[in-house]
């Protein structure tokens, strides 16, 4: 009797031991940007489950797979849960910060696997169940692409003014289109087409009254982006124009009209702040005309307004950003 009382005792030690020790679990995590590290992703879930714990050796165990990345004001998450048979539970979850995307894939990873159920099923059920899954795997995205490995576009518009283009500033609106390259680094290119409209109202100079327009297109790199993972930063740029810039000019016994061939490059810092998918630009810079044209009335010495070596240009706008 008390040889089965002991081994009775043992049994139940035994069976509480292995249900102290908890649920076994392994960790792969991947972060790019401001994250939390593995062992905080780690702590995290067994807060919140407390039946996990990290797996040993290598004993059958629970998988968890986390990438998260952050930037561009923004973040997102993707978590592969793996059981010992084989089934697996994938989700995503996007965020403000990367603080956040953890937090939430942390609850999902606690709740991923029951650990109550039992370890094992009947042989054949378990076999055709993997047999599905594993296909369905097979089928979806087998590497997701996070946001900062793919190219961000953007449309927008704003208001400008630039100086070398009549004898006052000439003020007018413009039309974008941009491409950013992926992030990662700095060294992080956005490439701009924009149309531009300016003109300049009638303006009394020596030469007579003129009045301008100034149509372009204008395309323009901007290699560098600095802090590169805040929502706040700066950027160089350089830029080639290419257009028209049409002007009448008169005096008080005649006027003449003309339009003439506009090309011009230069560089402008841009200061933008991202507020969810839409960035705010504040631009400022020198443009310098290639061609110095003339505009006067026929016979007249003094023109009455030639095209400056160079002259001041800047811009405020707003553009929306998406992948």
């Amino acid at each position: 009797m008390w040889a089965l009382l002991a081994l009775a005792w043992f049994a139940f030690a035994t069976e509480a031991r292995a249900a102290d020790a908890g649920q076994p679990f392994r960790l792969e995590y991947w972060a790019k940007g401001h994250c939390p590290d593995a062992a905080e992703f780690a702590r995290q879930i067994q807060s919140r489950a407390p039946h996990l714990r990290l797996a040993e050796g290598d004993e059958p165990a629970l998988g968890f797979y986390a990438e998260l990345v952050e930037g561009g004001g923004s973040a997102t998450g993707r978590l592969t849960a793996r059981s010992p048979d084989g089934r697996e539970v994938v989700r995503e979850v996007g965020g403000q910060t990367c603080d956040d995307v953890v937090t939430a894939l942390a609850l999902i990873a606690a709740l991923a696997m029951d650990p109550n159920q039992p370890a094992t099923r009947p042989r054949a059920r378990r076999e055709q169940r993997h047999t599905v899954e594993t296909e369905a795997v097979v089928d979806s995205t087998p590497e997701p692409v996070s946001p900062l490995e793919r190219w961000t576009y953007g449309v927008g518009g704003g208001l400008g003014f630039d100086s070398a283009i009549a004898p006052s500033p000439g003020f007018g609106l413009d039309v974008m289109f941009e491409a950013e390259a992926p992030g990662g680094s700095a060294l992080r290119p956005l490439l701009l087409v924009s149309a531009h409209r300016s003109s300049s109202p009638g303006t009394q100079t020596e030469g007579g009254t003129v009045a301008l327009t100034w149509l372009a297109l204008r395309s323009a790199v901007c290699p560098l982006r600095w802090p590169e993972q805040t929502p706040l930063y700066l950027r160089a740029c350089g830029f080639l124009d290419i257009g028209a810039l049409q002007g009448s000019a008169s005096n008080q016994f005649e006027s003449h009209s003309a339009t003439h061939t506009w090309f011009a490059g230069g560089g402008f810092g841009r200061l933008e702040a991202m507020v969810g998918d839409v960035a705010f630009e504040l631009d400022g810079g020198v443009a310098v005309p290639f061609l110095h044209q003339d505009f006067g009335v026929p016979n007249q010495a003094l023109a009455a307004f030639s095209t400056p070596g160079s002259g001041a240009l800047g811009r405020i706008g707003l553009s929306y950003r998406f992948q």
